[in-house]
């Protein structure tokens, strides 16, 4: 019985432990989606249509920590409007991991329709 009981709270402690370290890497990948969105906006308004490739090597190395079920839905893109929208979507995935609650950009469509 104080074993099962220990070892109830040991689990809880475990998973506690490893949610604040996957959350504590949030901030980071928020921050870094951001920049990438930033040089992309100002591609965009200088009038560059494809996203150099040095910018879509450091958004797949960003993108592969977004937690994300099916990662075409996330994939790199070689025009600057499909890759910003495509960072934009990165970005609510990570928001909605942080805060499971937070409503998706989809309610929002549902309740304005």
């Amino acid at each position: 019985m104080y074993e099962d009981a220990n070892r109830a709270i040991w689990t809880a402690y475990r998973r506690s432990r490893s949610r604040r370290a996957s959350q504590g890497h949030f901030p980071a990948l928020i921050q870094a989606i951001d920049q990438l969105l930033f040089e992309l906006e100002e591609l965009n308004l200088t009038g560059v249509d494809r996203v150099p490739g040095r910018l879509r090597e450091r958004s797949s190395r960003v993108l592969a920590f977004v937690p994300v079920e099916d990662p075409e839905e996330i994939r790199i893109r070689h025009r600057v409007v499909p890759m910003m929208d495509t960072l934009f979507r990165a970005q609510e995935l990570v928001f909605r991991a942080k805060d499971p609650d937070r409503p998706s950009e989809h309610d929002d469509e549902e309740r304005s329709a």
